[in-house]
């Protein structure tokens, strides 16, 4: 009895350590989500903040401001100054600067007025941002940004100041720099729906200062407490200094306020210039809430199990030394025991037909479930090509949007000056149809490939081809990544049209995310096309570096990956196996070539 009690307990809590071990997993899998989409968001901030300070530096307004500060005689009827104030006011800049290239005379600012003969080069304050900035954009000749700052009579706001060459006539002569709000940042970073109640995401830069608010310890993290007084705002905990070395990990820490905390942490670079620590967080003790109640409950019931179980076993003990007729006993016990084999013996053909029954009906479940299994790997495989496909349209809708944009306000300037002509209004129309036009085109190429559609379509090869090439081009372009289409073969096959694209964007991305690890400067991708009598083979060669050759064969099983740990799913080289070998009937192989993979799909013509 002692001993089923022991086998009970001991299974009871190798299973609680299971489940916690469940609750931990997907605790770290939400705080890497968080983190991951919220980095993404801080660069799409960034980028955004590049796109609008070189399309404003490039403007004729800006030209034709700075020939009004330079001469001092307004050149046109139209109101530089008011249109600066409106753009900073509509993007959310705290302050505009113009200062030239030479000696750092500053010729404008947003805000307020400046003093007459301003340099900067002879500014006794040489460590504030604009100074920085400055001086950086003279150096490098592109946009710069400088790390969050506190700003000399402004300390509720610390800032980053960004900066980009204006050239008049092909030569460098001024410099125009924003200032932007480190709030902007903190808005991103504490959206917080579907987090726990101690989940919370922070940015952290080289000074391990926070460059966000901290939603949970406002009072002594917040933007203004950690600059205005460095030596309490310090954020010195190991995620932060594995994020800021350039590491991504997941692990338990000590953080900021001495509590112990699950954490993902990453390291988020900007335009070369600021190096920051990206970090998402939740209590251990919010996540382990349910185990520990589950523990709890179960210490319990079975201290009082054992408690009636000895007491159980002492009554029995007491009972048996009252018998007189021991003999009596053991003959008895004898006799029920010649009985129980008895009826085991009758039983026992029954039983074994039942066990063959129960056997039989757990290999079907098991085929069942096997079934069910590689449905659902075929949907998470179909997600992340979605995945992928969002990014693309995100890619190619940037710039017609900031287009738009630009057009909006090019539009709304000249209507409230009293000089909007038809013709102007004529045009405004074309250029914005044009551009609402190519991203509904964009919208319908990547809509026909997710259109569900299992059957069998004869379809040209060589077009499959090109339609997977263009539903990744521009990832390849923003990687500088070569791909090049020796395919000249016409062909027209009978099979799964949208099943093929799939796998070849499957092979296209392993190729990308390989070339991105091991030769990010001379990426190459070759893809070709091989008839033969009955087959035809798609071959694709690329120059990643290739695999290890003590685990390039198992790369076609199910969730192994050669990625970091929270960068693969393990998915892609399964599925895309499973869909030629069983739905097309084709063969997929993969082996090292020189420098790289060479992935070759054969398919039946017939």
């Amino acid at each position: 009895m002692l001993l089923v009690i022991a086998v009970v307990t001991v299974f009871s809590y190798l299973s609680l350590d299971k489940i916690q071990k469940i609750f931990v997993e997907k605790s770290y899998s939400n705080l890497m989500t968080s983190r991951d989409i919220k980095k993404e968001q801080i660069k799409e901030f960034f980028s955004n903040k590049v796109i609008e300070i070189e399309t404003l530096a490039k403007s004729s307004d800006i030209e034709l401001l700075i020939s009004e500060l330079n001469s001092s005689i307004p050149t046109s009827n139209f109101n530089h100054k008011e249109y600066l104030s409106y753009y900073a006011k509509k993007h959310g800049y705290l302050d505009i600067f113009i200062v030239s290239a030479k000696r750092g005379k500053i010729l404008y600012r947003q805000n307020k007025p400046i003093k007459k003969n301003c340099f900067l080069e002879n500014s006794s304050s040489k460590k504030g941002g604009l100074y920085k900035a400055w001086k950086k954009t003279l150096k490098y000749k592109r946009v710069v940004f400088i790390d969050m700052i506190n700003c000399k009579g402004d300390i509720d706001n610390p800032s980053i100041f960004m900066g980009t060459p204006i050239l008049t006539k092909g030569k460098l002569s001024s410099i125009l720099i924003f200032r932007v709000s480190g709030k902007e940042l903190s808005k991103i970073m504490n959206f917080r729906e579907g987090y726990g109640k101690t989940q919370e995401d922070y940015l952290v830069g080289p000074d391990n200062l926070m460059r966000s608010d901290s939603y949970l310890c406002a009072s002594t993290h917040s933007l203004r407490a950690s600059f205005s007084n460095p030596t309490k705002g310090r954020c010195d905990t190991k995620a932060t200094k594995e994020g800021l070395s350039g590491k991504t990990a997941k692990e338990i820490i000590v953080d900021y306020s001495g509590k112990r905390v699950l954490s993902a942490y990453s390291p988020l670079e900007i335009n070369k210039d600021l190096k920051w620590a990206i970090i998402s967080e939740i209590d251990e003790s919010e996540v382990l809430v349910l185990p520990n109640s589950i523990r709890t409950t179960l210490i319990i019931y079975d201290t009082v199990f054992l408690i009636l179980v000895l007491i159980i076993i002492l009554f029995i003990v007491y009972k048996m030394f009252k018998f007189e007729k021991i003999e009596a006993i053991k003959a008895k016990k004898m006799n029920t025991d010649l009985k129980r084999m008895n009826k085991k013996l009758s039983k026992s053909e029954y039983e074994v037909i039942l066990k063959n029954e129960q056997l039989e009906i757990k290999v079907d479940a098991v085929i069942a479930k096997n079934k069910q299994n590689q449905t659902l790997l075929f949907q998470q495989s179909k997600m992340a090509a979605m995945g992928e496909m969002i990014g693309n349209i995100a890619h190619q809708w940037r710039q017609p949007l900031n287009a738009l944009s630009a057009l909006n306000v090019r539009l709304e300037m000249k209507y409230q000056s009293g000089k909007l002509s038809k013709e102007e209004m004529l045009l405004f129309e074309n250029k914005s149809n044009n551009l609402i036009q190519g991203m509904s085109s964009t919208i319908d190429d990547f809509r026909n490939f997710f259109y569900p559609n299992k059957s069998t379509k004869l379809f040209r090869i060589d077009q499959a081809i090109e339609e997977a090439i263009h539903f990744i081009e521009i990832a390849y372009k923003s990687n500088s990544i070569k791909l090049i289409n020796y395919t000249s073969s016409k062909l027209e096959i009978t099979n799964h049209r949208n099943e093929l694209i799939q796998v070849l964007l499957n092979i296209f991305n392993n190729s990308k995310d390989a070339i991105k690890e091991f030769n990010p400067h001379n990426g190459v991708v070759l893809v070709d096309v091989i008839e033969s009598k009955d087959r035809l083979k798609i071959t694709i060669q690329d120059n990643g570096g290739g695999i290890k050759q003590e685990v390039i064969d198992r790369v076609f099983e199910p969730y192994f990956t050669t990625k970091f740990q929270d960068e693969g799913t393990g998915i892609g080289l399964y599925m895309s196996k499973m869909i030629i070998e069983e739905s097309m009937g084709g063969k997929l192989t993969l082996e090292n070539s020189e420098n790289g993979v060479l992935t070759t799909i054969e398919i039946s013509i017939i």
